[in-house]
Order: C-alpha cells, then structure tokens, then sequence
C-alpha cells in the first residue's frame, strides 16, 4: 500500500503526510482519531441496529396478519412465514458483492444504497395486499438493501435494535395498522440511516483495485477454507435458539409474556456480547476471543438448554448464549482481517456472509425437521443436540486456525 493521498477513496480519513514513517508500516485504525473512531462506530451500531433490528421486528407484523388480514387462510399464512426467512437468506447472499463493491467504490455510498433501498422496500410493502407482493418487497428489495448494508457496516447494534425496533414496531402496528407502521419505518431508516452514511469512515482504501482484479488466491489458502466451514456452522446454528426457545419455554409451562422477556434478555446479551468481546481481543487477542466465544456458546446449548425449564434457569440460557453468540459476529470479521488482512476485510468477510447464506437457510429447516420427530413438536433435546454440536464443529475449526496461526498456548492472537 502506497500513501494514502495516492490511494484513498473520499470516504477514507487523510493519513498525516508530516509522517516520517511509511504509511505501510502503522497500523491504520491509528490513523483515525479518537472522535473519529468513535464517530464510525457509532453510525455503523445505528445501520446495524436499523437493518438487522427490523429483521427481528417483522415477526410482530407477521403475527398481526396472520390473526387478523389472513385468518383462515393456510395458504397465505404459510407464504408469510417464508418473508422472515427471505430476509436472512438476503442479508448474507450479497455479503461477497457487497465486500468486494464497499472496498472498490465506497463503504459510505455503498451503505447509503442500501439505506435507500432498505426504505423503499418498506414503502412499496405498506401498498402490498398479497403475501407474495411481500416476499417480493419485505423480503427481496428490502433484503437486498439489508445485505448491501450488513457486511460493510458489521459491528454491535444488532442485539439493541432488536430490542428496541420490536416493541416499536408492535406499537406501531396496534396503533397505525401495518401499512402506516411500514411508512413510518422507511421515513426512519431513511432519516437515520442518512445521517449515519455520513460519518462512515475507511481508514485506508486501495483505487487501484478494480471489480476486474479479485484477488482469487485467498481460495488456495487452507486456513481460508477452515474460517468458511466455521462460519457456515455457526450460521445454521445461530438463529435457532432465536427462532425456537419461545416454543420451548412455553412447553415448560412459562407464558408467552415471560418467554419473549427471556429472549429480549439475550438479544441485550448479545448487544454487550458484540462489545465486550472486542475488548477483551485486545487483552487475549482475536483469535483466542473466537475460540472462547465459540466454546461458550456450544455449551449454552449442550448443557444448558436441555434444563432450562425455568425462569432462572431460562435466563441463564438467554444470556449465555445471547453473549457468547452476540460475540462470534464482532470477533469474525475480526479474526478474518487477522489472518487474511486488513486491506481485504470488506471482501472476505462478504464472502464469508454469502456462505453463511447456506447455512441460514438450511439450518432453521433441519431443526424444525428434528422437533418435528419424536415428540412431534415437544421433544426438544433432539434440537438441541444438534445446534451444539454445529457450534462444535465451528469451534474446532476455529481452533485449528488458531493453532496454526501460533502453536504457542498463551500467545496473545
């Protein structure tokens, strides 16, 4: 890398040309100051929080429609349910074009894209009458803008705006319906989300890459491979415990109201889980954070989920998991531009999110075909052996990239 007059986009900080060192040889998020770094950050928590957060919220709509727009129409009902799914197929399949275009073009107007396309999805859902119109603008248009924005834009935000968008959006429905809850959701993405693009900032950014020139050899390196099967395992396992706690808690004899308080405990777990693991990277290193993550939450659903039957018990569930699994997605990208580089981290880490497009939709399926076994809907051990033992093979992947980074035990990674 050249000096960065030569080389940045307009969206990427001015390094200090007075420097007597090379540019090449400091670390580049040195360059941003602190105000600036936090300024990133903070705009990056709100795109986070406005894309993946109405993920979360659209359940509420769903569950409005289904009682009271499409009651007693099976058909319907069942199209519905395949517009949440749609969303998170969506929100990774563009991570590999959305990586590559953020570090060609821009991670700022590329986010900005998104946001607009993000709040015209919202807008042309709210004229909708047909649950395929919605597939089409809730889950394609909307998830298309969701995938531009999440890779280039990845941090903590995803826990709070799920928290926070999902009791938004209930009152919003109660209280409007749902057309003018969708309205009133692209006028705050659009409002928000703007003025969060403004103060996205790269340190550095490489022009002399171009859409013609990728870099295809990261596919010959081995640790490449074992980083894509960790990512691909954790993605068919995350979201089920989100997906299917609620139905366990509630077969345990805990209410509907208490079940979805223990979920909204482990969406703020996984919130502070984003931010805290990237602090303690800095102590124990990146590579070492991810295994530990990784290990915890393996244990949360081996051990923990098949006896929390309680309300005690259940948060312990929720915040274990909801940290340790809030953590994987700070300390990925992370350990990504630790092993391949940081000039690369856009790039990778989209191709990384369009392989976790598999895995997301094949990994909800298979544990509702599980439950749909033994027990026929109440047997949840099955359920939960399965989604431990997909944390498992991550964590072991994980851990033979640590190993092969450093043997050394206690090296800080």
């Amino acid at each position: 890398m050249g000096h960065e007059k030569d080389n940045n986009a307009t969206d990427a900080y001015p390094a200090d040309e007075s420097a007597d060192t090379d540019s090449s040889d400091i670390d580049p998020i040195l360059k941003f100051p602190a105000y600036t770094r936090y300024a990133v950050v903070a705009s990056c928590f709100v795109i986070q929080g406005l894309s993946a957060g109405l993920v979360h919220a659209w359940g509420v709509q769903q569950e409005y429609l289904a009682a009271n727009v499409y009651n007693g129409d099976s058909a319907k009902i069942k199209t519905l349910g395949y517009i949440g799914t749609l969303m998170y197929f969506s929100m990774y399949i563009w991570g590999m074009l959305a990586g590559w275009l953020a570090e060609v073009w821009s991670y700022r107007k590329l986010c900005f894209v998104g946001i607009v396309i993000m709040a015209l999805g919202q807008l042309l859902a709210s004229f909708c009458y047909e649950p395929w119109q919605l597939c089409l603008t809730e889950g394609v248009t909307f998830g298309l803008g969701l995938g531009l924005v999440f890779s280039p834009s990845s941090v903590a935000g995803v826990g709070v705006g799920g928290l926070v968008t999902a009791p938004l959006t209930e009152f919003l429905v109660n209280q409007t319906g749902v057309e003018w809850s969708l309205r009133i959701s692209a006028i705050y993405i659009m409002v928000l989300g703007t003025i969060a693009c403004y103060f996205i900032r790269v340190p550095f950014q490489d022009k002399t890459r171009t859409l013609r020139n990728f870099d295809w050899r990261a596919f010959g390196d081995r640790r490449f491979a074992i980083h894509a099967c960790m990512v691909f395992f954790v993605t068919a396992a995350y979201i089920v415990p989100y997906a299917f706690l609620p139905e366990f808690w509630v077969s345990k004899g805990i209410s509907p109201q208490t079940a979805s308080v223990l979920i909204a405990a482990a969406n703020v777990a996984s919130s502070v889980g984003r931010v805290a693991t990237g602090f303690s990277a800095d102590y124990i290193g990146v590579l070492n954070a991810l295994v530990l993550s990784l290990l915890v939450a393996a244990l949360s659903c081996l051990v923990l989920w098949p006896f929390a039957t309680g309300i005690g018990t259940g948060i312990v569930m929720g915040l274990c998991y909801g940290f340790a699994a809030g953590g994987y997605w700070s300390l990925a990208p992370l350990a990504a531009g630790k092993l391949f580089g940081i000039d690369k981290v856009a790039s990778n880490t989209g191709i990384f999110y369009t392989i976790s497009a598999v895995g997301a939709w094949l990994g909800g399926p298979a544990a509702g075909a599980i439950l749909a076994g033994p027990g026929h809907g109440t047997y949840f051990t099955g359920m939960s052996m399965y989604v431990g033992a997909l944390w498992l093979v991550a964590l072991a992947s994980a851990l033979t990239n640590r190993i092969l980074y450093s043997r050394a035990i206690f090296a800080k990674t």
